[in-house]
């Protein structure tokens, strides 16, 4: 039986979405909508698994590159809570039937296997904790919310090059005289305040003044300029926004017991010294490079096609800009990086995740100390 839908949580009012159509406009395509193969092609018009293979990559390789980013601090002695001590009791008696009934290379193998199913059923049963099916949970919307924040300096950091941060690297098209301007005097920004400095000022007072209106000039085109992008950009937001709550509660959720399993097979969190009810601090990396991966291509493989399919109805120049910034990998590292963040501390806390003393977090978000 299908889930019945669900109303996500209201966005900010800078973030909630306008009407979907006005007069003289197209509606969203609910779906990518294919073309002949003989029809000319369009940036965004298709989302090759080619595509999503490179955003994934890349976007791992930026989020690992952002491992030097903040330093974060836990306590070492974190207690379990009594759900995972139940599970810890039960794997106890377990081994020791295993250990009085085997000899020891079968206990060795035999105690493998039971401390991988206890990783497995305790990751999948804090997951769900978080992760649900019935809308979103106070650590999603929480993440989501930092998301936003992170989304908008993404994106008016993207408007301020002159050229696209897309694969090309094509010059922009410009749309606003302002943004003409801005474009100017930040290229040759150098130029004309050596210049400035060249002329001979009555005081020094005057020549303060002309590198403070050069700089006020600047500002003010900047401003102007991103003022007229602020509407696309709310557009943006809305559709992140709604595509996110569906992919944790309809893509996400149901998957979970299936996920847990992968990454604790292939981060093999129950070899070397293990215990059933945590990973172990030696551990973590293979488990976090694992699970990030593992998120990574289930983000990208359900966000790019609705994002491009939400999306891709903005007019002219301007919708292949669009298309290029949500299918640039600094914005998928960046909502990995905020979730992961936030799973990994509620996994520390509950005790599962047996943190070092400190380790580095993988967020593009700026530092808030």
């Amino acid at each position: 039986m299908a889930p019945s839908p669900r109303k996500p949580p209201p966005l900010p009012p800078a973030g909630r979405p306008h009407p979907a159509t006005r007069p003289g406009e197209r509606a969203a395509p609910e779906q990518p909508r294919s073309l002949p193969p003989d029809a000319p092609r369009r940036v965004g018009e298709h989302v090759s698994q080619a595509l999503k293979d490179h955003i994934t990559e890349m976007a791992l390789g930026l989020l690992e590159e952002q491992m030097q980013a903040r330093i974060v601090h836990y306590r070492a002695d974190l207690a379990t809570n009594p759900e995972l001590d139940a599970v810890t009791a039960q794997v106890v008696a377990q081994l020791k039937v295993i250990q009085a009934s085997a000899s020891p290379a079968e206990r060795g193998a035999k105690s493998r296997d039971v401390i991988q199913s206890a990783h497995e059923k305790t990751l999948a049963t804090l997951l769900e904790r978080v992760i649900r099916e019935d809308g979103v949970s106070l650590l999603v919307e929480r993440r989501l919310k930092k998301i936003h924040k992170n989304l908008a300096r993404l994106f008016f950091q993207s408007e301020l090059h002159e050229k696209t941060q897309g694969r090309d690297g094509a010059a922009k098209v410009i749309h606003h005289g302002e943004q003409a301007l801005f474009y100017v005097l930040t290229r040759y920004r150098n130029r004309i305040e050596s210049e400035l400095d060249g002329f001979e000022f009555a005081s020094e007072e005057v020549r303060a003044q002309s590198f403070e209106l050069l700089a006020k000039l600047t500002k003010d085109l900047q401003d102007a300029f991103l003022a007229r992008r602020s509407s696309e950009l709310r557009r943006i937001v809305s559709v992140v926004h709604t595509v996110l709550v569906d992919f944790f509660s309809v893509r996400l959720a149901p998957s979970l017991g299936d996920i847990a399993a992968r990454v604790v097979r292939d981060a093999r969190t129950f070899e070397g010294k293990a215990y059933a009810y945590k990973v172990t601090s030696d551990a973590f990396p293979r488990f976090r490079a694992a699970f990030e991966r593992h998120l990574m291509v289930t983000l990208v493989g359900f966000a790019e096609d609705e994002l491009v399919a939400q999306l891709a109805d903005t007019a002219g120049s301007e919708r292949d800009e669009t298309i290029l910034f949500i299918t640039d990998p600094h914005l998928f590292s960046m909502i990995c990086g905020e979730v992961c963040e936030g799973l990994y501390e509620f996994l520390c806390n509950e005790g599962f995740l047996d943190l070092p003393p400190d380790w580095r977090r993988a967020s593009t978000a700026p530092s808030d100390s």
